[in-house]
């Protein structure tokens, strides 16, 4: 069963990676005519217009490539390849990238008006190029290519999509100072699920969780760590007070998984609930680690963000805010707040004032 919230994480996800292979592989191909001066290639056998124009040659080779390649990963989820052992997956994409090389260059080095169906095995083998060492290096480059895509594709994942264009532009080794909003995200009843689950089935509902907390990209927020059964989600204070994303992005995911009740029922027996606590302040971002690199937010605000949400079982609600965070929305429409009190959280010397939030019906 479709729901808007799952068609809206599909469709940004769809784009976002076919926008990001159109312009790596463009400038992907061009850098290659840079390293070796030679462009015969692409005329030759990859001029699907028969131009002279190399910019249009390349756009849509490009585009060609961006659209194989991504529907290679709609097909190919983080469902898909739970069934499918790591040795079968890497042989299965090697071969793909392998195929769609030659299938790109029978595409476009056949003869104008030829359909492909009716040539014979032979007929579209004369198409292909020569085994050169032309054609071996344009083939060694394009899995170059493969693997440096997929691995930019990783880092952004890792370190946010805010934070990437700093990473590689080595911006991250030098602390620097941002103002934040973090919400603190956990289970609710985890620990009994774990026993009533094997550890693998539990795995697997983390994993379908965390698969569906991908909706808190249509609200601008990024997943800055996953913790167990909870995760941290950020967003920079702009994009998170705009219209109370930061506040949709909570409702979002508790409605979304209320939605898929009965696939959760069904897998698993229940349905998780979550709780959250959410504080803004400053952080400091950068790069830490020699051996395994990570990005780190240094501050008060996360440790904060920790203490509010472990408030909320003893509130009995399932977002609690702090008081500094409530005075910085300025249209609180579509919101009930309550003021839970001045409360003194472990390790803090002053209080600090929580408000409960809950969403208003229509």
């Amino acid at each position: 069963m479709f729901y808007i919230d799952k068609i809206v994480i599909g469709f940004n996800k769809i784009f976002k990676n076919f926008f990001t292979h159109l312009i790596f592989w463009y400038l992907s191909l061009f850098f290659y005519i840079f390293l070796t001066g030679d462009n015969n290639l692409f005329f030759a056998y990859l001029n699907f217009l028969e131009t002279d124009n190399i910019f249009s040659i390349i756009l849509i080779i490009s585009l060609f490539i961006s659209i194989l390649f991504s529907i290679f990963d709609i097909i190919f989820t983080a469902r898909t390849l739970r069934f499918l052992p790591r040795n079968l997956l890497l042989l299965i994409k090697s071969i793909f990238y392998l195929v769609s090389v030659f299938l790109l260059i029978i595409i476009a080095a056949r003869p104008s008006g030829t359909d492909i169906k009716e040539q014979s095995y032979e007929q579209l083998l004369q198409h292909l190029p020569d085994a050169n060492i032309k054609f071996i290096r344009f083939l060694v480059y394009f899995y170059l290519s493969i693997f440096f895509v997929n691995f930019l594709k990783a880092v952004k994942k890792k370190v946010g999509r805010s934070n990437f264009r700093n990473w590689l532009l080595g911006l991250l080794n030098k602390p620097t100072e941002q103002e934040r909003i973090f919400m603190f995200l956990d289970m609710r009843y985890s620990t009994s699920l774990a026993e009533k689950m094997n550890h693998k089935k539990f795995s697997y509902l983390i994993q379908d969780v965390f698969n569906d907390m991908a909706i808190v990209d249509n609200y601008q927020g990024e997943i800055y760590q996953y913790l167990g059964d909870g995760a941290i989600i950020s967003w920079g204070l702009k994009d998170g007070l705009q219209q109370n994303n930061f506040l949709k992005a909570f409702y979002a995911f508790s409605g979304l998984i209320q939605k898929r009740r009965r696939y959760y029922m069904r897998q698993y027996k229940t349905v998780p609930e979550f709780k959250a606590g959410v504080h803004a302040g400053k952080v400091v971002v950068l790069q830490v680690g020699q051996i395994r690199s990570d990005i780190s937010y240094n501050g008060d605000t996360i440790n904060t963000a920790a203490r509010i949400e472990a408030q909320c079982s003893e509130y009995r609600n399932n977002l609690l805010i702090s008081g500094e965070l409530y005075n910085k929305i300025k249209n609180k429409k579509g919101f009930q707040f309550s003021h839970a009190g001045n409360i003194k959280l472990k390790g803090k010397k002053r209080g600090i004032d929580i408000y409960k939030v809950k969403k208003k019906k229509k």
